[in-house]
């Protein structure tokens, strides 16, 4: 039995010092990585989402750009929160910020 982990859209993973930021509901947390169909970010204390649940909300990117997003919960793990967007990331940033990571935080992951 062979595993494989593909998946749909390509993933960026963030370095610390280059994390956006994604409010939910009054509350901002970071995000660990982000693609076109999907959110992972880190929570403070113990997550009050659910596996299921729908969220909306709004991620931050450099240059103070902003955008809605809207999921559902797909994963709760310690204090990680992963989404499964409905509503999701345009190309236009995954690219904007690949490029950008690659220019300003290369080998700080």
């Amino acid at each position: 039995m062979s595993y494989s982990n593909e998946r749909k859209h390509y993933r960026i993973q963030y370095p610390v010092a280059a994390r956006p930021r994604i409010s939910i509901g009054g509350r901002t947390f970071e995000v660990i990585d982000l693609s076109e169909g999907g959110v992972r970010f880190k929570t403070d204390d113990a997550p009050s989402l659910n596996r299921g649940d729908e969220v909306t909300g709004t991620i931050q990117v450099r240059r103070n750009e902003t955008f809605e997003v809207k999921g559902s919960v797909v994963r709760v793990g310690g204090r990680e929160v992963a989404l499964k967007l409905d509503v999701g990331v345009p190309l236009r940033v995954i690219i904007d910020e690949q490029r950008f990571l690659r220019e300003h935080h290369r080998g700080t992951a």
